[in-house]
């Protein structure tokens, strides 16, 4: 038995013509958005064009407005998601090779006392610690899941870009002392 057809709209033709006019643009406008990786911006506005075919809205001065929208809320969607399952990698990567990623997980998620995982929180404080200020406090807020622009408001409205710096700059001395430690 096949599933019910669901309600089918016509496509008006102009697509493509659309795809062509709009797609580039579209991007750059996501990607400025959305603190994402490019495959993620690159999916969520492959997903708002599945959209537009599938429920034909005006094709008026406020198209590309809509696909923005819709490609905006799926990029959020998806970095989500990818953030999620990054984070649970991260917590099930085993420690040693004979170490079922599940007990790790399970000690830390069941509050038991694991000596490793508390040495390296210590360790992860340590590095911390040594950021700057600002940029100690822009990645406390990032991890607690704070978005730019609620970081830029909660520092005096600094840009977007100013944010962007210092997480970036953040982010490099920490790879860069993960790096000297190992």
């Amino acid at each position: 038995m096949t599933a019910p057809a669901r309600h089918l709209v016509a496509l008006r033709g102009d697509e493509e013509r659309l795809y062509r006019q709009h797609a580039a643009r579209l991007r750059r406008a996501v990607a400025r958005e959305v603190n994402a990786p490019a495959e993620v911006v690159e999916d969520a506005c492959q997903q708002a064009w599945m959209i537009l075919m599938r429920s034909q809205p005006d094709r008026g001065p406020t198209l590309f407005a809509w696909l923005r929208t819709v490609a905006v809320r799926q990029a959020w969607h998806l970095a989500a998601r990818e953030r999620q399952a990054l984070h649970l990698e991260t917590l099930t990567r085993p420690t040693h090779d004979n170490e079922p990623p599940s007990e790790r997980a399970e000690a830390w998620l069941s509050g038991r006392d694991d000596v490793e995982l508390r040495v390296e929180a210590r360790e992860a404080l340590r590095t911390l610690a040594r950021l700057p200020e600002r940029q100690r406090r822009y990645v406390a807020m990032r991890v607690a899941g704070f978005s730019y622009e609620e970081i830029a408001a909660a520092d005096g409205g600094v840009s977007l870009t100013a944010v962007n710096r210092h997480l970036v700059r953040a982010r490099r001395r920490l790879s860069e002392q993960q790096q000297d430690a190992a």
